[in-house]
Parts: C-alpha cells; structure tokens; sequence
C-alpha cells in the first residue's frame, strides 16, 4: 500500500472504490474463517487470503498459549527474495511484553510504524539484517481477552495508512471469535478421544488377568493420550520396597537407556521424589537433576509426569512419562488424563492380584491331608481315628473320648447337635468348627459326616476332618478383600455420577454463556464498527442511538458477569451480610424504579413503611433478579406486584406475576445454578442462570430461606423470608 499521507487517489485508482472492495474481500473472509475449524486453517487463511486486502511482504499469526505468556505463530508467510526467510519458528516464538508482537499483545492496542527501525523496544531475529521495513500489528480481542496478534510487515519506509489499521482491526475481532470458536471444537474433539481411549483400556483389561499385559495396554494408552518423549512403567517389589523397571518404550531416539544403568530405585531414593501415591504429579526437571547418577536412564533432564498406580492391599507402582522435549512440558489436562490412566489399571492389577489368590487358595485345598474316624451314632463313642490325627490334635488319647471333645467349648453345642442330628435322620453333614491342637494352636476344621445304617442295630459315623484352617483365613482375607473392592467400585460410580452432573452443568453453562454473552457482544461490535465506518457523517439522532445500545448490551454485560462473579464468592464462602436499619419501602420503590424493563410493564408495589437491618445491597439484588424473572417469564400484558411484609422478627419479600406459574416439579430446580425454566417470553434482561441461585444464596446469607409457589389467581409467587434478629 502507499504511504500515509497520500491523497485520495492510488496508482489512479480511487480510494472509495478500493475501500468497497476491500470491505467485500474483508466479510468473505470474515465468513471464511467462520467455517474453519482448526486452528492452524484459520491462521493459514489468514495470511493467505489477507494478502487480498492489505499488501504486505509478510505475515504471521500469532496465538496466546493457556499459560498466558507464550505467543506461538500458528500462521507465517513471507517473500522468499528477502531476509524473512531465514526465519524459524523457535525464532518467531514470542512472550508478552517482549518486541512489538509482544508489546501489542500486553497493551491491547494496535501499533504502526513506517520503520521498523526506530522502534526501541523491537527485537531484531538472530541472523537477519536490520532492513528497513514498515510493521503493522493489531491484537485479536475477545472481549477484553487477548486470544493473539496478527503483525504484517512491508520491506520500504510507510507502506501501512490508518485504513489498513482499521481493517485489519475488522478482521482480527473476526479472527479472535474464528479461534476461539475452533479451540472449543478443538477441546471437544479431545475429549472424545481420550475417552474413547479410556473406554478402550477399560474394555480390554476386563478380560486380561497377565501382569505384564495389563501394563502394556496402561502404557500404549497413556501414549496415545500424553505427549511423550519416553514411557516407563515401575511396580515395587513387596519384599525389598524397590521400584523395578518393567516397561519401557521411547519416541525420541535421544532418550535411550545407557548400558549398565540399574533399572531399579531404592525405596528411599523413591520415596524422596514420590511427592503422592494416589495422584498424578509433576516432576520438574529442577528436582529430577537431584535423582543420585546411578538412577539416571538417560542423559539430560526433562519434567516428568508420574501417575501412581496403587492397588490393595499394598500393591504400588508408577507410570511415568518424560517431556518430549528439554523445554516442553505437560498441561493439567495430561496430568488427568495419565491419572484416569493409571486408575483403570490400577482396579485392573487388583483384579489379576485377586483372581491369583483364589487359584492359590484352590491348589492350597487340593493339597489338604485329612482325618478319618467311625464313631457311635448314639453315643457319638470315638471307636477309630486315623494316623493323620496325631499331626492335627494329638490322636494318642482318641479313643477314650467322645466325638465333640476335641471342639473349642464355643462352638461344641452347635456342633453336637449336627451330629446327632444327621444321626436321627440318615442324612449326611458337613460340621465346621474350632480345636485346640497340643501346640497351643486353634485350627479351624471341616467334618464331612456321613451316616452308615444298620438295620440290626443303632448307626454308626464316619468322617474325614480336613484342616481349613488357612482356607478361612483366606476367606476372611478374601472378604475383606471384597468389602475393599466393592467400596472401591462404589466411590467410583460415584464418582463418575459426579463427573456426568459436573458435564451436564458444564455444558448448560457454556450453552448459556455463548448466547447470552455473545448477544450483547455482537450488538456491541456492530454498533461500534456502524458508528467507526460512518465517522462524523452520521446524524446525530442515529449516532445517539447506536450509543445508547451499546451502553445498554454493555450494562446487560456486567450484570451477567456481577451475577457470575457472586456466585463463585458465595460458593467460597467469602461473602458476609453488612446489615445496617434500612428503609425496606423505600429500597422496594428504588429497584422497581431502576429496572429498566419494569418501565414498560406493570409493576405494582404494596409496601408499608417498614424499616430492618438488613444487608441493603444484597435485598436489592434479591428484588432485581426476582423482578427481571416476572418479567422474563410472563406476556407483556401480563402484571407483576411487588410486597414487602413485616412480620416477627423477619421480613416477607413477594414478587408475584399473572404468567404461565412454575411446575411443581420444578420448583427446586428453578434456584439451581444455571438452570432456566423453558418458556421465556421476554429478551430484555438476559441472564446465565444464576438470578434465582443468587436470591435464595443471599436470603441465606441472612439466615434465611427463598421458595416459590403457585400464586392464588394464577401465575407464580416468588416468596424471600429475611430474619431481621
């Protein structure tokens, strides 16, 4: 473009006809970016299609990162015949407040410069010449959020004029909605997958008892989900506490495993850095430099990320992922991730411990000895015990005793009287119970009874004692060991109840908030780009209009933020009434008064003259949210009333309303963050969600209570009770 200054005419072309066509290149790419839904498409469109409009030597585009500082380019476009392309992305990396990308980002605020040479606080890239070259750069604003910059460049002295910066403001307030809109989908698509992956493993290691296979399906998941330069998977030893090595896999060949490194750590060498065995955690490469040499698996330093693996009853192990590279590092998004991760496998290993235990416990009653005795079936007379007895009681004195001496008096009479029972009837029994052996030792056994019929005489018994003695206490370990699971599985459903009604309002939320902030924001932006295009030539009547709604969406834009900033207040439990004798009439006529939709409705208010200490503030919250409510919800035709009632020690506030009322199953629901009741009729008092939470947070705030019912002759009644002592 030509310099500033320049007439109304360039290289013969009138300024006016290029302005109209700039404007038309400018909304199709508007509407361009608007269809793009990855990021770096939107940035390549960009410096590709911008050329279009604005002639420049070079672009790129510049997005701030989620920490706040790091601006990365996401876009970079330049001649070829000039110094631009010695430029490498680390290069064009930039920070907040450093060069005029940076400084742009930081004051929010456009910036030209006809020489790029006399600006002092630019910086040149290392390895290219300091040439003289024109800069244009202009933030990208959402709102009052910085989302980026985009900065072109033009080799010769002033080849930018104040109506490339107006259009290149145009397009970046496009652009910032563009990326914005794209990083959602981004988020999202992120989120399906990695709960696809996690799916996947859970699927899999239902029917996996291996070890080693459980910790390869931990490890090929967690890869697919963390960026990584290296994976390694630790499980302590039971006995000597050390964490061994048990897999190990790498993406960058940089990080390989020298020969003759020790692959296991210490137990106190583990303990120093395992800063938690339940949670995710961070391990800076400051604190990995400290590991002692002979621990090191490879050269240099990186952030590590561990993911406790922990089972029960004292099974422990480690997934560990090493940064890609020296300077990179992990997000909390990784940490959560690796920590779903690792708690699946974790429920996994306790599974495949458990399963493990049972078939020990079933080679361990395969391999039982047993007892064999024949006793009177009436008498219960021991008459022969088999040579096992000695090695089980004692069997020397046997044979002068009956059948049931040998039990631990606390379980003989049950006992006893299974015996004789199975005697009377024919049918065999199984008896379980205590002895005391000669060592001391109380041994649990099973008696297999069987009843031998004489048709001669009385019948005879027959048994085979059997140690069970370590197959209760296997059992014993085994229900606990179930009781342990199951309130495992327990918290995790509800955990994951929690986390399907934390989505659910998530979503409600981020529903509300891009329309109800976008609204206001869009009438905004196009009155101010009106009142901007226009300049001084508008007539005044218009003019005051467009200010007027802009001061109005500017107005419905911090109440919805004020709503949203109490609420997270109230929920820190950082907010306590001010309570001061206040004029309740006068502050019920004042907020009617105020409320700019109530000037087209009809509100009534029935107040006595009535003075309390009360929080005034907060009462006039309570009445303005109770009252953009009526309105919102009821036909213009429709009237409201507004009452404050004295009673004892307390006062009634009621705004009630001919609409269409509230269900009765509903009536809870109404007052929960950000929840809206279907129907609303009215757009003059925008919200999120959060009025009705905040009336009955503020009426408790004052120790008080916030309902609603159905209002005698239709329509609802909105009802705050406010103690006043």
């Amino acid at each position: 473009m030509a310099p500033a200054g320049r007439e109304g005419t360039n290289n013969g072309v009138d300024t006016g006809l290029r302005s109209l066509a700039q404007l038309n290149m400018l909304h199709s790419l508007a509407a361009k970016l608007n269809s793009l839904g990855d990021v770096e498409e939107i940035g390549q469109a960009i410096a590709a299609e911008l050329r279009t409009i604005i002639d420049y030597h070079n672009c790129r585009v510049y997005l701030l990162q989620a920490d706040g500082l790091t601006l990365m380019p996401v876009a970079f476009r330049g001649e070829l015949f000039s110094d631009y392309e010695k430029e490498t992305l680390e290069e064009l990396v930039s920070l907040v407040g450093e060069g005029i990308t940076g400084r742009v980002a930081e004051t929010r605020e456009s910036f030209n410069t006809p020489d790029a040479r006399e600006v002092d606080f630019g910086v040149l890239i290392r390895g290219t010449e300091d040439i003289l070259e024109s800069i244009l750069a202009v933030p990208m604003l959402a709102g009052s959020d910085v989302v980026g910059v985009i900065i072109l460049s033009s080799l010769g002295y002033g080849k930018f004029d104040d109506q490339d910066t107006r259009l290149l403001e145009v397009l970046s307030s496009h652009a910032a909605i563009a990326f914005q809109n794209a990083r959602l989908l981004q988020a999202e698509r992120e989120a399906a997958q990695a709960s696809s992956a996690l799916l996947r493993l859970s699927q899999v290691l239902t029917g996996i008892q291996d070890v080693e296979a459980i910790l390869g399906e931990a490890q090929m998941t967690i890869a697919s989900l963390v960026p990584n330069g290296a994976l390694l998977v630790y499980i302590r030893d039971p006995e000597s506490g050390t964490f061994d090595l048990r897999r190990y896999s790498t993406v960058d060949p940089v990080l390989s495993i020298p020969p003759g490194t020790r692959q296991e750590v210490a137990a106190d060498v583990a303990s120093r850095f395992m800063s938690s065995v339940t949670e995710p955690f961070l391990l800076p490469k400051e604190v990995a430099e400290q590991v002692p040499a002979e621990y090191r698996l490879f050269e240099g330093f990186r952030d590590m990320l561990i993911a406790p693996l922990h089972w029960e009853p004292d099974g422990l192990g480690a997934l560990v992922a090493v940064a890609a590279t020296e300077t990179s590092s992990f997000s909390e998004r990784d940490l959560q991730l690796a920590g779903g991760t690792a708690d699946i496998t974790s429920l996994a290993l306790g599974n495949a411990r458990r399963l493990s235990e049972l078939e020990r416990f079933h080679e361990l009653v395969e391999s039982l000895d047993a007892v064999f005795w024949e006793a009177d079936g009436e008498t219960l007379q021991i008459s022969f015990v088999s040579g096992g007895s000695e090695e089980l009681i004692g069997g020397a004195t046997w044979l002068e005793h009956r059948w049931g001496d040998h039990i631990l008096p606390e379980d003989r009479e049950a006992a006893l009287a299974m015996c004789l029972a199975a005697a009377d009837s024919g049918r065999d029994e199984n008896i379980e119970y205590r002895i005391a052996t000669d060592t001391g030792r109380t041994a649990w056994v099973r008696d297999l009874v069987h009843v031998v019929k004489d048709p001669g005489g009385p019948p005879s018994l027959r048994g085979l004692m059997v140690d069970i003695t370590e197959r209760k206490r296997a059992e014993q370990a085994l229900r606990k060991s179930e009781r342990k699971y199951s309130e495992a599985f327990r918290r995790e459903r509800e955990a994951a109840q929690r986390l399907r009604a934390l989505d659910e309002m998530k979503n409600t939320f981020l529903e509300a908030v891009s329309h109800d902030l976008r609204t206001p924001l869009t009438s905004i932006l196009g009155s101010a780009l009106t009142l901007e295009q226009a300049g001084l030539q508008m007539p005044q009547e218009d003019a005051l209009d467009f200010v007027h709604r802009i001061a109005t969406n500017a107005r419905k834009l911090e109440r919805l933020l004020s709503d949203l900033l109490d609420l997270d207040r109230l929920q820190r439990g950082i907010i306590t009434p001010q309570r001061r004798p206040t004029d309740v009439a006068a502050l019920v006529e004042r907020a009617v008064a105020e409320n700019e939709a109530a000037a087209i409705r009809q509100v009534h208010t029935d107040v006595a003259p009535l003075t309390a200490a009360v929080d005034a503030a907060k009462v006039e919250r309570i009445l303005e949210n109770l009252l953009s409510n009526a309105i919102r919800h009821t036909p213009p035709d429709a009237r409201i009333w507004v009452r404050a009632i004295a009673q004892e020690d307390a006062v009634l506030l009621m705004v009630e309303d001919e609409g269409p009322g509230v269900p009765e199953d509903l009536r809870e629901a109404v007052f929960e963050p950000f929840r809206q009741a279907p129907g609303s009729s009215s757009v003059h008092s925008p919200g999120v969600g959060v009025g009705l939470t905040l009336v009955r947070r503020f009426a408790e705030l004052h120790g008080g209570r916030a309902w609603v019912e159905a209002r005698e002759g239709g329509g609802a009644s909105f009802r705050v009770l406010l103690p006043t002592a």
